[in-house]
């Protein structure tokens, strides 16, 4: 079986967890590759495409910016900049119906897409062939919007292209459409963008023999924490993003104890400080991130909004324990052995949460068991290869 992943890039978030599935179902002996705009990995089975067109192509509507002259794309980098929204277009001037590498392919995986799949030539070319398409978000969805509280539903260009998505996707034969959790399962499972679609829920993976507990007290040291310390790690892209929730994590700690920690992992992209936050800045090495999670007593994602998070079962196979608000995939992920779900989106359920963490005696070792137990490369991959074949036995 072929299998080629298209995804924007094979890095950061979406395009890390489509990264993961294909080295996964590589170590299963299927000949799995990717397609991708931007590639940090050097793998041999990652093909990169169409850079200098897409940069040609975004300095040609630049161009007609300062001329001010008007078009959809400048349309929706202007609505994205008024809302600080990420709204992308389904259109692309890279023809990847042109690659060898999606032609033989006897599956087509599509991941995060936005600018870089062009719906009017794509869908049209592979109406044939099987496509999965795994929901890292929802902007299959929409014209735009890749999250339902950022859509824009009289906006005349969201409807403009939510209509050319709806037309396009119509003509898929073997349209097959994954979820992350249940709770999105519930929420978008009929919409009629994908009503005619197969549907399979399959959550992210963790590579668990890249993600390690670490000895704590040399952890620490590296860190210039000290061993009586109570430490909580945090991770996101944008550490400031007011919907991953650190400064309602801070706040809910100091309530606590003014001296606890947080260790931020991510970028600042902002001026914010929190008094009992210690940023690490951004960490791409798996081996590093292990370092400074197992510098951690728990993990906490107070975030307002995911699918299935990639950094909880990233602690969780370092042996922290997990605090989270009860966002998508934590209904599925945290139970009584490996952490608490908080009741409520607020600062008085966190902290709640919290001291209810602290009061709970874990064992990581086996928070560890459990969370390869669910969501090893190889149960992920397994799950994944099923449904490719549900999809192939479709007349």
């Amino acid at each position: 079986m072929k299998i080629v992943h298209i995804s924007m890039a094979d890095f950061n978030g979406a395009g890390l967890c489509a990264y993961r599935i294909c080295k996964a179902q590589r170590a299963l002996g299927l000949d799995s590759r990717m397609v991708v705009l931007r590639k940090k990995h050097n793998d041999g089975f990652i093909t990169e495409y169409g850079g200098m067109k897409y940069f040609l192509h975004s300095v040609l509507h630049k161009t007609k910016k300062l001329f001010y002259i008007h078009d959809d794309l400048n349309a929706c980098r202007a609505l994205a900049k008024k809302h600080n929204a990420v709204y992308t277009l389904p259109v692309s001037p890279i023809d990847l119906t042109s690659l060898k590498v999606i032609r033989e392919a006897d599956i087509i995986h599509l991941h995060w897409v936005g600018g870089f799949l062009d719906y009017r030539t794509f869908f049209d070319y592979f109406k044939d062939k099987p496509i999965v398409c795994t929901l890292h978000d929802q902007n299959l969805l929409y014209g735009l919007a890749n999250i339902e509280q950022q859509r824009l539903a009289d906006n005349p260009l969201e409807r403009k292209y939510y209509n050319m998505k709806l037309e396009q996707l119509k003509k898929v034969k073997r349209l097959g459409v994954v979820f992350l959790s249940n709770m999105i399962y519930d929420l978008f499972g009929k919409h009629e963008m994908i009503d005619l679609a197969r549907k399979r829920i399959i959550y992210n993976l963790v590579e668990h023999e890249e993600y390690q507990p670490r000895p704590k007290s040399e952890a620490r040291k590296r860190l210039g924490l000290s061993e009586d310390e109570k430490v909580f790690a945090f991770c996101a892209c944008n550490i400031h993003d007011p919907l991953k929730g650190l400064s309602v994590l801070s706040e809910a700690l100091l309530c606590i104890d003014a001296s606890y920690k947080i260790l931020a992992i991510g970028k600042n992209r902002s001026k914010m400080v929190w008094p009992n936050v210690m940023e690490v800045g951004r960490i791409s090495d798996q081996e590093a991130m292990s370092w400074v999670l197992s510098a951690a007593d728990y993990f906490c994602m107070p975030s307002f909004k995911e699918n299935f998070a990639q950094a909880p079962i990233e602690a969780m196979a370092c042996g922290l324990p997990v605090i989270a608000f009860p966002c998508s995939g934590t209904s599925e992920l945290i139970t009584p052995v490996n952490g608490i779900r908080c009741d409520d989106f607020t600062v008085d359920a966190l902290e709640k949460g919290i001291r209810k963490a602290l009061q709970t005696e874990y064992d990581a070792a086996a928070i560890r068991e459990d969370v390869i137990a669910r969501f090893s490369p190889k149960k992920i991959a397994t799950d994944y290869l099923d449904f490719y074949n549900e999809l192939l036995e479709i007349e």
